[in-house]
């Protein structure tokens, strides 16, 4: 286990530096970007005329587009999870080097396994973090326009000086949204649809990129990382089918059912690869 620990450690680092922060680093610049330039649009006169123009957080998130960005960058965090794996068979002797140690080769398919997982949970945390810190700039502004404004509600009704800096509005903005509540969720049976399609995706992508006998089957394993990205971003579907299609579906039951199938062909891929490992010839 110190071994497997030491192994993913050196992974996880080397895949840090040579890919993971320019991915991060990238994704989150563009989505600063586009959030500052939504959240500055049409601020000057905000409030003219109905107070309904004020822009809760939930909304300048969606509407910025940011969760493109987002699965975007997710999309090449994978990518670059199976390039890496895949580098070690095509550059030179490095899988024949890892094979080598004084380790059993389950134990380095956990070391690639826990070097992705930690991967994919950095990107994750990085994101949410920054979310968290851009409310209260974002929302600096409207807090500041709403103090200013001369609300005309009605010919006898006018409110003036309204204080709203005293709101759940973060709270509220990771229900209320689609990209935050999808990817952050703060429901349990999403978080666990979440955590279940994520390990199906990491564990399919860990596989196809030790596993380079048949072509076909790593097509095959590609297709698992899809549906696994389907697992964890049901809510998303569920949202275009409601919008676009007028239909009134809902994430439940049908979340707890894709967690449970994740996981379950998770575990069926971790002991296939295991068992595959251990029956090559050439390493």
């Amino acid at each position: 286990m110190k071994n497997t620990l030491k192994l993913s450690n050196y992974l996880f680092e080397w895949f840090f530096h040579k890919y993971e922060r320019y991915i991060v680093g990238i994704s989150l610049a563009l989505a600063m970007i586009m959030l500052l330039v939504v959240n500055s649009l049409n601020n000057r006169d905000m409030y003219k005329h109905i107070a309904i123009e004020f822009r809760t957080y939930d909304l300048i998130v969606d509407y910025s587009g940011i969760g493109i960005v987002f699965f975007l960058g997710l999309t090449s965090l994978f990518v670059a999870i199976f390039i890496q794996i895949n580098m070690f068979y095509t550059s030179g002797k490095g899988m024949y080097s890892i094979f080598t140690l004084p380790m059993k080769r389950q134990e380095v398919f956990f070391a690639f396994f826990l070097s992705a997982t930690a991967g994919v949970l950095l990107y994750f945390a990085i994101w949410l973090a920054v979310m968290v810190i851009l409310y209260f700039p974002a929302t600096a502004m409207y807090e500041n326009a709403a103090s200013k404004a001369i609300l005309y509600i009605s010919e006898e009704i006018t409110l003036k000086n309204l204080d709203v800096s005293i709101t759940n509005g973060l709270f509220l903005a990771f229900h209320r949204s689609l990209f935050l509540s999808a990817c952050f969720p703060v429901s349990w049976i999403q978080a666990l649809a979440l955590s279940g399609g994520m390990f199906l995706s990491t564990t399919a992508i860990v596989f196809a990129g030790l596993y380079n006998e048949y072509v076909f089957v790593r097509a095959g394993l590609f297709m698992v990382v899809l549906v696994g990205f389907f697992a964890a971003f049901y809510r998303v579907w569920v949202f275009i089918q409601n919008e676009f299609f007028y239909s009134m579906e809902s994430i439940m039951p049908e979340s707890l059912y894709f967690f449970a199938i994740a996981i379950l062909l998770g575990v069926v891929l971790f002991i296939v690869a295991l068992y595959k490992l251990n029956r090559r010839k050439d390493i």
